[in-house]
């Protein structure tokens, strides 16, 4: 037996022997009358006994009464999770529909379960983003409003209106809906923040997407990565572009100087300088811009400018003079020397540039120009044995020979068959790369000679 039973046992043993002696030391008062009225009586032993009597019976219809209560509640949360477990298993039917690719019957499912409750929250939203891919924008973003419109604290219908309303050709309404998102809710602005500079920058409003970002990156320091943090140059950088487009120049001068401040290896800001000074006229400076920007990031596409600039220009003993003289000082000894080659390849003088290409192929590993440019000068030499080496080793360099297959449906080449594409998960998409011309059909000729 358990401790608490016997603790029990005592207590109802020490009830009744409490009971017993205040009863056998008070007989004679239990046997007086009560007066309950004029003309009647009770004794007091009796009136104790009915009292006894009397809320034991209110404790068991009160005890009944939550017994009953409870089994109802009971039933009707039982009901309830029935009700919900279904609905679970509709909504559940109607996600792997979406994934799937079905969203027509996943609309069917997400309607029968909000006729039977309208204000089922994801219901309401997998429906909206099954309206969206079968392409009813419109009808997707009423259904949105309308829920906002009730619901005016869930975000995450106002972020999916956003897409619809982008989706409906009303960029304009999303970026009104997107800065009140950003304003209503400050400290959850991180999305609709980054939203709204993606909006900007699709429509090319690049001094808006600038003027957001500022925001995004003062606002949540933490959440802002050095990458996303970066981007703010990159719009810098459009802002300029759009003021040399605009032929303002020397607006775009300082934003263009202000990039190289914050970041010295952003090459296109080097090119775009340097084209700003020389169209003003400035052309010392443009060359010493592009010269700089090669000194500080070692990219060839500014010696390919200065290159074609003394070309076009009419200046190439001027230009090949740069070229070796920026040869022979660089840190990027290489690279400069390909360019110097490449530069002496354009004005035919073949041996020269074939001397440089030769030093520069001891230095790189992969370079399918270098080993064209030397294939066609051996060429040209009329040395077609050696050619046709650089040719292969040009081949080997772009791997052309070990990709066979290719994906037709995003492009992907394979050495080997695959039955499923490891880029875009495509199956049935590897084909042998093998196209032939596609010709119309036409009669053959009639033969005609004399050997007919």
């Amino acid at each position: 037996m358990r401790l608490i039973n016997l603790l029990f046992i005592a207590l109802i043993a020490f009830a009744l022997m409490s009971v017993g002696y205040v009863y056998m030391r008070n007989t004679a008062v239990l046997g007086l009358d009560v007066m309950l009225w004029s003309d009647a009586s009770v004794r007091v032993s009796s009136l104790l006994i009915g009292a006894f009597l009397l809320g034991f019976v209110l404790n068991i219809l009160y005890t009944g009464i939550m017994e009953l209560s409870r089994f109802v509640k009971g039933i009707n949360a039982s009901a309830a999770t029935r009700a919900g477990k279904r609905l679970s298993s509709l909504l559940h039917e109607a996600r792997e529909l979406l994934a799937h690719g079905l969203p027509g019957h996943a609309r069917q499912v997400l309607e029968s379960v909000i006729r039977e409750r309208a204000d089922h929250e994801a219901a309401n939203l997998l429906l909206a983003e099954a309206l969206m891919k079968l392409g009813e924008y419109d009808t997707a973003v009423k259904h949105l409003e309308a829920w906002c419109l009730t619901h005016p604290d869930d975000v995450e219908f106002h972020y999916l209106l956003a897409d619809a309303l982008v989706a409906d050709r009303n960029p304009d309404g999303a970026t009104s809906l997107l800065k009140r998102l950003a304003g209503d809710h400050p400290k959850q602005g991180l999305r609709a923040l980054r939203k709204l500079r993606t909006l900007h920058m699709d429509a090319g409003r690049w001094e808006e997407a600038l003027d957001v970002h500022k925001r995004l990156v003062s606002r949540f320091v933490k959440e802002v990565n050095a990458q996303e943090r970066a981007q703010g140059t990159a719009l810098l950088y459009q802002v300029a572009m759009n003021k040399i487009e605009a032929d303002q120049f020397r607006e775009a001068v300082p934003i263009l100087q202000q990039i190289l401040k914050e970041d010295t290896d952003f090459v296109p800001a080097y090119l775009s300088l340097g084209r700003c000074m020389i169209l003003q006229d400035q052309e010392p400076q443009g060359i010493e811009i592009w010269l700089e920007g090669f000194r500080t990031t070692g990219e060839g596409a500014l010696l390919q400018e200065l290159e074609d600039f003394y070309i076009q220009s009419g200046k190439p003993d001027e230009g090949l003079g740069v070229l070796r003289r920026v040869a022979a000082t660089s840190e990027f000894t290489t690279t400069a020397k390909f360019f110097l080659g490449k530069m002496l390849y354009r004005l035919e003088i073949l041996d020269e540039a074939l001397v440089l290409f030769q030093e520069v192929r001891t230095q790189v590993v992969y370079s399918p120009i270098l080993f064209f440019f030397m294939a066609k000068i051996h060429a040209r030499r009329g040395r077609n044995e050696q050619a046709l080496n650089e040719y292969r080793q040009l081949l080997r360099n772009l791997g052309i020979l070990r990709q066979r297959f290719e994906c037709s449906v995003c492009g992907q080449k394979t050495p080997d068959y695959v039955d499923r594409c490891e880029a875009c998960g495509s199956w049935n998409a590897s084909h042998f790369m093998f196209k032939e011309n596609e010709l119309p059909d036409m009669g053959l000729r009639q033969e005609t000679g004399p050997w007919v």
